[in-house]
């Protein structure tokens, strides 16, 4: 299981760290070269070993237990999958494009969410941690702000 928060810089080729303690859970539990990098909607980016990723899908394709409810979000998930491994430093590389979507910039907020990993921009993250403490649970999207600048000011 994934716990555990950690702040680390991207470099220049787009490449992140995975904290160690995680990196052990991938390396003693699942294969680190069999990963699924994923940008669910909402722009939320998150890691998955392919087992869990294959069970996540197999649950939003399950018209009982669907997670999402529009059948386009849904094909959305797997378009927006990358195949991913961690290299022999622990890092993974995340594309310019789900950076950008996910308004990931320098810095990353790496999230153990117990069968997967969230990697999100901090503010970002302390942004929808003060709308779901306000009880706005329903805003799911990081608000357009002047210039495409992803910091809350």
């Amino acid at each position: 299981m994934f716990v555990g928060r950690a702040i680390h810089t991207i470099n220049k080729d787009g490449r992140l760290s995975i904290p160690a303690k995680m990196r052990d859970i991938i390396e003693r539990k699942y294969s680190p070269e069999e990963l699924y990098l994923v940008l669910l909607p909402g722009n939320i980016l998150c890691l998955f070993p392919d087992v869990n990723f294959e069970e996540f899908t197999s649950r939003l394709y399950n018209p009982q237990g669907a997670l999402l409810p529009d059948f386009m979000e849904m094909e959305r998930v797997c378009a927006d999958a990358e195949y991913c491994k961690l290299d022999g430093s622990g890092r993974i590389v995340i594309p310019p494009e789900m950076r950008r979507r996910a308004k990931i910039d320098q810095e990353a907020l790496v999230i153990g969410a117990r069968s997967h990993i969230e990697i999100w921009d901090p503010a970002y993250w302390e942004w929808y941690q003060e709308q779901r403490r306000s009880g706005m649970n329903h805003i799911v999207t990081w608000p357009a702000l002047p210039n495409n600048n992803p910091k809350i000011t």
